[in-house]
């Protein structure tokens, strides 16, 4: 699945990560925790930011916004002239408008990567986020054709499927939506519903091998920015070391875990400048450190 080479016992990482997700210029989020995440696994990253913002869109009043289209055009013509520039794997995140999401459909598919993770980024608690409607959700369905893992939460797979989701929906109603939503895609694509609520603790429901799975930790009150991008960035960092499917979003949850559990002693408004990542960072280094040979 990704590039390494093993000398004597030490493993060699050669893998580049393309990440297209909006770029908030203050706090710990999207496309600044990605990068993070990633250079801790030892990855080389590039970044198609599709939206540059002067703050994430809550607690920091209107943020000011700018539209990235003609820069990615630009940028993706000149890593195409590049020889030794090439991915291994791609995530994508938030994206905000039509044409930026026919653009990711269009490049990713040229790049025909071998895993691609998308975060459908349409709603949550029910409804579709403001600004967003049918024409932009059939955008997306059509951007989900091409991915191998995708991570909806209840609401998203909801409106992906038709089929009414709640937070707390059984994993039989959870597993129909899902073989609902592939059949109508014909995709093959590994669905991972984050956010589910499961006797007192919250994580994801996925299907592998069959079975629908659940990974999940311990569930803390309060409302977190930028869980959905942290869990992406791990899973796919875990992959990479070739780990199983079990394993890697099971790691990633409690990475997640580990970045809320910290963010709670800061006081709460500074909860909007996203996760405390410095122990799901420190997690992953060592690990990093640990399967390449290195001394720790």
């Amino acid at each position: 699945m990704f590039v390494t080479h093993v000398i004597g016992r030490m493993i060699i990482i050669n893998s580049s990560v393309l990440i297209a997700e909006d770029f908030s210029a203050v706090g710990r989020l999207s496309a600044t925790a990605a990068i993070a995440v990633f250079s801790a696994f030892g990855m080389q990253t590039a970044t198609l930011p599709t939206e540059i913002l002067s703050t994430q869109t809550e607690g920091f009043g209107k943020p000011e916004t700018l539209n990235t289209d003609d820069w990615l055009q630009r940028a993706t013509d000149h890593w195409n002239s590049l020889n030794d520039l090439k991915f291994n794997s791609g995530i994508v995140g938030y994206i905000g408008n039509s044409s930026t999401a026919n653009f990711l459909h269009d490049y990713f598919s040229y790049l025909d990567l071998p895993e691609l993770l998308i975060d459908p980024v349409l709603g949550d608690q029910g409804k579709m986020y403001d600004g967003f409607d049918d024409q932009y959700l059939a955008t997306m369905q059509r951007l989900l054709k091409i991915a191998t893992i995708i991570t909806p939460n209840a609401t998203e797979l909801s409106l992906l499927s038709g089929e009414k989701l709640a937070a707390d929906a059984s994993n039989e109603e959870i597993g129909q939506a899902i073989a609902k939503w592939r059949h109508m895609n014909h995709s093959h694509a590994q669905v991972i519903v984050t956010g589910v609520l499961r006797d007192g603790g919250i994580g994801c429901v996925y299907m592998n091998e069959g079975h629908l799975k659940w990974a999940g930790s311990p569930y803390i009150s309060g409302h977190f920015y930028g869980t959905g991008d942290l869990f992406s960035s791990l899973l796919i960092g875990y992959l990479n070391f070739d780990l199983d499917f079990d394993t890697a979003v099971q790691k990633a949850v409690i990475g997640v875990y580990d970045a809320v559990s910290l963010t709670t002693r800061a006081p709460e408004s500074q909860r909007k400048f996203g996760l405390n990542l410095t122990r799901s960072l420190y997690n992953v280094a060592m690990f990093t450190l640990g399967q390449t040979g290195e001394e720790v």
